[in-house]
């Protein structure tokens, strides 16, 4: 059970509302209306933990160990988006009751594997965006509070990768699918995966590719992560795939 050591680790990294976040020594005068703006937009998203917890209970329900780590996972998401409210409360900021985010069409019918690795994806995003956000935020408590989220996104991410890590060691035949949806996702893709045809490729056109030229490089080191006594990553994706961005990454390789 993966759950048994995680739950240990987070619950030791776990931060406390009342204790670790003084409301109270707030500095609205250093706020601008952008940034309370930006809370709002922050707080919002959050709740998008709710749809990928309904989604996961149903899909992964037999497996009792990764279903337990996400009621973990989902009551840390919702304490992200508490001290959030809370801080806004604080402003004298009007805080109504939120729709949760909606889950794009067909991602709950995403394979298992597909939704680990794109969860897996998501939170590394949040991490580095909430720590670009505490580099640049003018308010001593909301810099604390996103290097508090971005510290917990990260975390998230180690755990996700646990799984999916567990789940391509289950499933070898899988890894060439992950890689291609890191892929797809490094090139622009939305957050939704796309849809999956009857013979295990992709539905619809391509992303427009955007130019990382380090992705072939993070492709190696998910590769290594993931299985590291795989196939080298030029095996696993098909050459096809790669042009629009190999010249650009052939120089730091």
């Amino acid at each position: 059970m993966l759950y048994d050591q995680l739950f240990v680790s987070m619950e030791r990294a776990r931060w406390n509302l009342s204790r670790d976040i003084d409301l109270d020594a707030i500095e609205p005068a250093a706020l601008t209306p952008e940034w309370i703006l930006q809370v709002h937009e922050v707080c919002r998203d959050q709740l998008a933990a709710l749809g990928a917890t309904e989604m996961f209970l149903d899909g992964f329900r037999t497996d009792i160990d990764f279903c337990s780590f996400v009621s973990v996972w989902f009551y840390e998401e919702m304490e992200h988006h508490l001290v959030l409210r809370k801080y806004l409360e604080h402003l004298g900021e009007a805080v109504e009751e939120l729709a949760p985010p909606r889950v794009p069409a067909g991602s709950g019918d995403a394979p298992a594997i597909d939704a680990l690795t794109l969860r897996f994806l998501g939170e590394q995003r949040l991490a580095q965006r909430y720590a670009a956000l505490a580099a640049s935020v003018p308010e001593p408590v909301l810099g604390r509070i996103f290097t508090t989220l971005a510290a917990g996104e990260a975390r998230h991410a180690a755990a996700y990768a646990t799984y999916l890590r567990r789940a391509v060691t289950r499933q070898p035949a899988e890894l060439p699918g992950v890689l291609r949806l890191v892929l797809w996702r490094l090139r622009g893709g939305d957050e939704a995966a796309p849809a999956v045809a009857a013979d295990g490729g992709s539905g619809g056109s391509a992303a427009p590719p955007r130019e990382d030229r380090h992705f072939i490089r993070r492709m190696q080191v998910l590769c290594r992560l993931l299985a590291p006594d795989s196939t080298p990553v030029s095996t696993l994706v098909a050459e096809e795939e790669l042009p629009g961005l190999r010249p650009a990454a052939a120089g730091v390789l």
